[in-house]
């Protein structure tokens, strides 16, 4: 079997997103969650398109959330956020850029920076079109505590 860098980039996605949804993780199940983040955005990085690296670094800030590496989820949450902006990106991507922005900031103790760029990603949300993907980042905005 040929394995392509695009099929290699999106299993390692599919397999972050399989770690991210345990409620528990081991310390070994924790760093594979990182190290699968990192290395799907970088293949994307040799093949993809804005969206791709967009979604790249929130995946890799969203780890870094839930490991509660709130500086390097910052990072991360961004520099999504700054491709979906400088890509025109809208919808999911620029949603989840806030969310990624917003979730990092709260962890960090800046309140009103989680709640400013929680209502931006908000506002972005309602726009979605598609209800399921309206109700999920919706839901995933609202899951951000600010206090």
């Amino acid at each position: 079997m040929e394995i392509t860098v695009r099929s290699e980039a999106v299993k390692l996605f599919n397999e972050t997103w399989d770690l991210i949804d345990l409620k528990e993780r081991t310390r070994e199940e924790n760093a594979a969650m990182l190290h699968k983040a990192h290395t799907s955005r970088y293949l994307w990085g040799l093949i993809g398109e804005p969206k791709n690296f967009a979604r790249g670094e929130w995946q890799v800030s969203r780890v870094y959330a839930l490991l509660n590496m709130a500086e390097a989820a910052l990072l991360h949450g961004e520099i999504s956020l700054k491709i979906a902006i400088e890509n025109n990106l809208e919808g999911l991507d620029l949603a989840f850029g806030y969310e990624a922005v917003a979730r990092a900031k709260a962890i960090l103790g800046d309140i009103s920076g989680a709640r400013e760029n929680k209502a931006k990603g908000l506002e972005e949300a309602a726009k979605l079109e598609k209800e399921g993907d309206r109700k999920y980042t919706e839901g995933e905005l609202n899951g951000i505590n600010c206090g």
